[in-house]
């Protein structure tokens, strides 16, 4: 106990005691029915985070009302006293582990969903009539125009204040004791308080005073429903990132104004209704942890001691809160995704078991679907978002043991075996190869891959004592096949990369893109990737980070650029390489490698030359279909099962859950 001593320090406030000092960030998991009321699939989902040991449960993003506040579908609706019900469910479960449950409170303002508000003859709300950002960025790329905001009326100001006030007082009847005022990344309050959105030119607008109004009122209407003996904690955005926007001085002000009238101050910064400011909200995989945590810490100290103060972004392990909090300039860790990808990883840290604990790789995955308005689901943990159907985690035994052959040592196979061990059965895994990782082994080459390196160390370890005979150094052949006689046959025998069949493909200066991540190949100054893809563009980024002059050619469209990548990632990487200068080519086709470069053809048919010291190629990969096809009938086929890259060209997310999926059921 004593390596995490800051974090297991229990703290009271206002009567409440918190066990420790973590907190879980509010995610949207979206689970809830479509008139917004609480299913079992939204308790199953906190339930793991409370019971895995966090001192404050926060459920996120919930509307104040059913009628402009929201803004994804899945939902809770706070605006009806039809939830109290089921909020008071939610409330015990998480209650009944010694966690504090929180909820927060939110209006989408011009962030609301515009289709749904469509449906009912409605537009986006916001203190000034400006479209978000991201929804005239998709508009644009589908030759829309974007939804219209309509400018909120006073009347409509003050009916949405007190439905904040009720949806809080809801909470509180409900058995909960704090909530959440969600101020911060382009809300409904921010849009307010922020000059980038705010033009009003009446008393909820133009000066600094006026554009607090609105905020002040609101926490006022709140304070007189749940009393002073209730905790209020208000997140806020400690920059928006965008010109023009709060920057943190004018947030201290504004923090000193309100101070008085909540509990805890949760620090984070950017606005969702900009898409190239998430990256700074909920952090991809190309950006450092606890990148905002200088933020807290410098209003802390400007505010004094008497308000408590939350860091949050990219904490992703519980050394990394020990280390923040040690410094004393912050009250919690706020942390999210490590909950998403192993909700006993606190427990885990606690009783020194750290190198069980099952990483985020921070592809956003989970975050990512929610903008599709899909239920939420992990990369790495296949039971997130399905804890019904595998109550507290558990993996149950099968009726009858079998002998499972798996072929292949990738993520899919990896993972299969693992459930296969599970389940109870008796498991063996050739691998052709000296190591276990299949291309995992190649993907996390790059400097900024360590997200997912630490994921394949953990998955190999596991893998390795799982109890599965693991074979390398193995090709799995038909005798071999024939001679163990599994009851069930899995074939994870992975992909190889495309190379496409063009003039000059075998020139010494062609290489994989693979083997140029890897180092193993020497790159010149003037680099041509061909493909745009995930892989492609990661590779270009490395390369430029490097000062490398380098072209990215992808033979469609913008739309393709980027693709594997979830929505959040996109926005990020599409950044970097704009920063670092990488020359982007849509629409042109390759056509033949020269000594000096290439030779493209574009959708105009207009030939172009690009001069190129080394050429990558990037093109995706393809299935070992000859593989599948030798050992898919040596035994009954409708227990043979083709899983991972082998099935479908995929991700980690893909590979995983195919493993799982089919392992589970065997």
């Amino acid at each position: 106990m004593n390596k995490y001593k800051n974090v297991f320090s229990p703290i009271t406030i206002k009567g409440v005691e918190f066990k420790n000092r973590i907190q879980t960030a509010p995610m949207v998991p979206c689970m809830a029915t479509p008139e917004g009321w609480i299913t079992k699939e939204v308790i199953e989902f906190y339930r793991p985070f409370a019971k895995g040991g966090a001192a404050i449960v926060t459920v996120g993003d919930s509307a104040v009302n059913w009628e402009h506040a929201m803004d994804h579908e899945g939902q809770l609706n706070l605006g009806d006293d039809n939830v109290k019900m089921g909020l008071d469910d939610l409330a015990s479960e998480i209650q009944r582990y010694g966690a504090v449950i929180s909820i927060e409170l939110n209006h989408g303002g011009r962030f609301a969903n515009s289709m749904n508000l469509a449906s009912k003859g409605l537009k986006p709300i916001s203190s000034t009539p400006k479209p978000a950002e991201i929804d005239e960025f998709f508009s644009k790329l589908q030759g829309k125009t974007p939804a219209e905001v309509e400018e909120m009326s006073i009347p409509l100001i003050n009916k949405t204040i007190q439905d904040y006030a009720d949806a809080a007082g809801r909470c509180k009847d409900s058995g909960f004791k704090m909530v959440m005022i969600h101020g911060a990344h382009g809300m409904l309050p921010s849009q307010f308080l922020s000059p980038y959105v705010n033009k009003r030119v009446d008393r909820y607008g133009g000066s600094f005073e006026n554009r607090a109004r609105f905020c002040i009122e609101l926490l006022d209407a709140v304070r007189r429903r749940v009393g002073e003996n209730f905790i209020i904690e208000y997140r806020i955005s400690a920059d928006e990132m965008v010109e023009g926007g709060m920057k943190v001085d004018e947030v201290i002000q504004f923090v000193k104004m309100i101070k008085d009238k909540i509990d805890i101050l949760h620090v984070s910064v950017g606005m969702l209704p900009n898409p190239f400011t998430i990256q700074y909200m909920i952090q991809p995989l190309y950006v450092p942890y606890m990148i905002n945590v200088h933020f807290a810490e410098e209003i802390k100290k400007a505010v004094g001691q008497d308000l408590y103060v939350t860091t949050v972004g990219s904490v992703m392990t519980l050394e990394n809160a020990e280390e923040i909090l040690s410094r004393g300039l912050v009250d919690f860790v706020a942390m999210a995704r490590p909950f998403v990808s192993d909700p006993e990883f606190m427990r885990k840290a606690a009783h020194g078991r750290e190198e069980d604990i099952r990483p985020c790789v921070r592809c956003n995955t989970c975050c990512g679907r929610s903008a599709f308005f899909k239920k939420t689901r992990c990369a790495v943990n296949p039971i997130n978002g399905r804890e019904t159907e595998y109550l507290g985690g558990r993996i149950p035994k099968a009726d009858i043991k079998k002998k499972v052959v798996i072929i292949g040592g990738g993520p899919a196979g990896m993972q299969a075996a693992l459930t296969a061990v599970e389940r109870g059965h008796d498991v063996t895994l050739y691998e052709k190869e000296s190591r276990l990782g299949g291309t995992l082994n190649h993907a996390t080459d790059l400097e900024f891959k360590k997200d997912l390196r630490n994921y394949l160390d953990w998955v190999v370890a596991q893998t390795l004592k799982c109890g599965a005979a693991i074979k390398l150094n193995t090709e799995a052949t038909a005798d071999i096949i024939k001679h163990d006689n599994p009851d069930a046959l899995i074939l994870a025998v992975g992909a190889t990369p495309f190379i496409p069949n063009v003039p000059g493909i075998n020139k010494s200066h062609v290489h994989w893109a693979g083997d140029i991540d890897c180092g193993r190949v020497e790159v010149g100054q003037k680099v041509l990737v061909v493909g745009g893809g995930l892989t492609g563009a990661e590779s270009a980024l490395a390369l430029a980070m490097k000062g490398k002059e380098v072209t990215l050619l992808e033979m469609q469209g913008p739309k393709a650029l980027l693709n594997g990548a979830a929505l959040i990632n996109r926005f990020s990487l599409q950044s970097l390489l704009m920063k670092h200068n990488v020359k982007v080519v849509t629409n042109t086709k390759l056509e033949e490698i020269t000594e000096k470069g290439v030779k493209t053809i574009n959708s105009k048919f207009q030939w172009k030359e690009f001069e190129a010291d080394t050429v990558t190629l990037a093109l995706g990969m393809r299935p070992r279909k000859d593989k599948i096809e030798e050992l898919r009938h040596l035994i009954p086929e409708t227990d043979v099962h083709i899983i991972g890259d082998g099935q479908q060209i995929g991700n980690v997310y893909s590979a995983v859950h195919t493993g799982f999926d089919t392992a589970v059921e065997i």
